[in-house]
């Protein structure tokens, strides 16, 4: 199988952490990587040169190759301003398919300006289209209600992706349940295939070491963040609860700290977040600075040990198509703090492997801290927490259940062409 893969505004080469990069990237990496167990399968993933030290071709193996094609401006633009730019991507893909005489089987399509091109895709060469959103608008404007923010078209190109895509891959079945709601599609378009951990990345650390290797003490109590630093993630409530802390003069706060990982680089894309400025202040103004620390972006490798320091990860959300750190951190054997949404609910095992706070309430996560650090001992052990998500969550199977799907989709495509085949022949047939 011939697999045409788009991911326009995200290269899996990126790093984490970024407005444009985070679990997609993940997702993308990990499910090409996983093809090794089909070695029938090629895979090209195409996304726009946003670096100009990164263009062309680069091999991530012998199966898949990430296509560097051109989409307006060769440097970083947000998602919210490439719309423009998906006509010159599209035509560019285009001209490389007929260059090249590729015939791919099928379009996979990542986030609703790829999927805006693989319609494109599919009507000029007549391909099946599979899409995943990776995020909804409509669901994310629900969670975030007042100050959602988002480029006008993504509402109605998503509700039209719904239509016109051959298939659609979920990672959750909140999300499913609420795209049927939503666009009153029929179930049988929607596939529910979870995301996978990658257990030679993520794996157990002895506490203490991590610590040491980190510069922390044994004696802190260490929350971690991990992930993109904006409005949806709320990181604001984790600094909230932080400050309530210290006001409530609760005993844990003198040896409490607060880990943030994300948001890029801190020299050269902290100042251009509006959310990091607006979380800065706040811990400013209320006099924190010494139990929070912005890290910056890390690299996977590095995250292991950081999961393995804290004590608890912390996952905030507001809405989360799965949540990925969810389960890194669990393949750490970290028990995770999380707002009660989603997919979340049926990952995390109150008292076993974490707990859940109200979303958007720092008081609520302030009484689950309280609770946390005073019962943490009589949850899951590590090794218990890591062996169950291993378990549960693999690439491996991920790639398969995946591979069945677009080989479905295939098949369902074929057969309607060969309908429309038969049609035309008793057309022509009835008019002579």
């Amino acid at each position: 199988m011939n697999i045409c893969v788009i991911s326009f505004h995200s290269c899996p080469f990126s790093p984490l952490g970024l407005e444009s990069s985070g679990g997609m990237n993940v997702y993308i990496k990990e499910l090409s990587s996983a093809l090794k167990n089909f070695p029938k399968i090629k895979m090209d993933i195409f996304t726009r040169v946003q670096n100009k030290k990164l263009r062309g071709i680069k091999n991530i193996s012998s199966q898949v190759r990430v296509i560097h094609l051109k989409g307006g401006p060769e440097y970083f633009i947000s998602r919210r301003n490439l719309y423009k730019h998906i006509k010159e991507f599209e035509e560019n893909l285009e001209k490389f398919i007929c260059n090249e005489r590729i015939n791919y089987e099928i379009i996979y399509t990542h986030y609703w300006l790829s999927g805006l091109i693989g319609e494109r895709i599919k009507n000029k060469f007549n391909i099946p289209l599979i899409h995943n959103y990776h995020s909804l608008a409509f669901m994310k404007k629900k969670a975030i209600k007042k100050g959602y923010r988002e480029n006008a078209n993504r509402l109605k190109a998503e509700k039209f992706l719904s239509f016109i895509s051959d298939g659609i891959i979920t990672s959750s079945n909140n999300e499913k349940e609420n795209m049927l709601k939503e666009y009153k599609i029929p179930c049988w378009k929607l596939k529910v295939i979870y995301p996978g951990v990658n257990p030679n990345i993520f794996y157990l650390i002895d506490k203490l070491k991590a610590r040491k290797k980190l510069g922390f003490n044994h004696k802190d109590k260490i929350i971690l963040y991990v992930g993109r630093i904006e409005p949806i993630k709320d990181l604001l409530t984790v600094v909230q609860a932080v400050e309530l802390i210290k006001k409530n003069k609760i005993p844990f706060y003198e040896n409490l700290k607060l880990i943030i990982i994300g948001g890029g680089k801190k020299s050269s894309d902290f100042h251009k977040n509006n959310e990091i400025i607006k979380i800065k202040n706040f811990i400013k103004i209320k006099n924190i600075s010494d139990k929070v620390t912005f890290t910056g972006s890390k690299e996977q490798n590095v995250l292991k040990d950081y999961y393995s320091a804290a004590d608890a990860v912390v996952v905030p959300s507001l809405y989360e198509s799965f949540g990925l750190v969810t389960i890194e951190s669990l393949a750490c054997g970290t028990p995770v703090i999380a707002s009660k949404i989603g997919e979340t609910t049926k990952i995390i095992k109150e008292n076993k492997n974490g707990f859940y706070f109200i979303p958007n309430n720092p008081n609520s996560l302030v009484n689950v801290l309280i609770h946390f650090f005073s019962n943490k001992n009589f949850l899951w052990k590590r090794e218990e927490i890591r062996r169950n998500t291993i378990k549960k969550f693999s690439w491996e199977r991920t790639a398969e259940e995946t591979i069945d799907f677009l080989e479905k989709i295939i098949r369902i495509h074929h057969l309607k062409q060969k309908e429309f085949s038969m049609e035309n022949i008793y057309h022509q047939i009835s008019i002579r």
